[in-house]
């Protein structure tokens, strides 16, 4: 090729360079509307509550396993004050409220459940402090191992029906976003929980989990080079459990962590610390960290 020819090819090719840089900046910020997997549209009112539900559900929620569906537009409000960053509390996310209207020390003041979601990751669309609100009509509110929570029934494989997580169409249609996150709001503080507290079996029943709390005590397990969740020692849940115990008065908390996510691989601290995260209860008391950070 001559060299009179090469110029302007070259010329071309530069300006194609910068046309494509001037766009790219234009987008830099892109538009993910399309991406959200809640309703854009605004779900309704808000008319009722977690502590309603759990009232008027008394029963239901004090099974270990069972569920029914919801008929009526019954919209709640909660804040998300745990979810599945660490990948350790898998579709799951705990909606909180407080309910300032009642005194300190009225079990329904703060009341919180799970909203199971089917999705890989669901932290950037529900970080923890968004408030969201909820339709429950067409799902299904219930407990699945002494757990409340709002799903949707499906088959394990064992052929056994369980309250699982509902569907992304749902969630589209059911579920809204209010305003922006507020990590620092007062959902988002844990409850610390006192050894007195634990011991007592009055709170072992729905009114008091899950919830957001922090347990102190010092890992059993630990001996500087014992991680909290290695495969070979799963449970049929995909989970291993280790034993928190108080020095003040030896009580005993469970600390429940799925294997293959970051905590698992994390080595566990030995000596006093404070670990944050969803209570449950099964034969005993349970936290599930929601990340490394849980660790203080």
């Amino acid at each position: 090729m001559k060299l009179k020819q090469i110029f302007p090819l070259l010329a071309l090719a530069l300006s194609s360079v910068l046309g494509l840089s001037a766009c790219m900046d234009d987008y830099d910020e892109p538009n993910t509307d399309d991406f959200l997997i809640t309703s854009s549209e605004n779900i309704g009112e808000v008319n009722y509550s977690i502590a309603q539900l759990k009232q008027d559900k008394a029963s239901l929620f004090g099974q270990t396993n069972a569920f029914e569906l919801v008929n009526t537009d019954l919209i709640i409000e909660g804040v998300v004050v745990a979810n599945d960053c660490g990948g350790n509390l898998y579709q799951t996310l705990l909606l909180r409220h407080i309910d300032d209207s009642k005194p300190e020390g009225d079990p329904l003041r703060d009341q919180a459940l799970v909203l199971a979601v089917k999705h890989t990751w669901l932290t950037p669309y529900f970080p923890v402090g968004q408030r969201v609100k909820v339709n429950l009509k067409g799902l299904y509110v219930g407990c699945y191992s002494k757990l409340p929570k709002i799903g949707q029934p499906y088959y394990t494989s064992s052929g056994n029906l369980r309250l699982g997580p509902i569907l992304l169409q749902l969630c589209s249609t059911n579920v809204e976003l209010v305003g922006k996150p507020d990590p620092d709001c007062p959902e988002c503080k844990p409850v610390e929980l006192s050894p007195e507290w634990l011991r007592t079996t009055a709170y072992r029943n729905y009114l008091y989990y899950p919830q957001l709390v922090t347990v102190r005590g010092t890992l059993q397990e630990a001996d500087g080079e014992a991680i909290f969740a290695p495969e070979s020692l799963q449970d049929a849940g995909y989970g291993v459990d280790r034993t928190l115990v108080n020095s003040v008065n030896n009580t005993k908390v469970t600390i429940r962590t799925s294997t293959q996510n970051d905590i698992s691989f994390t080595v566990m601290p030995q000596g006093e610390h404070a670990f944050t995260g969803l209570l449950s209860y099964y034969s005993n008391w349970q936290v599930q960290l929601r990340s490394v950070d849980d660790i203080q």
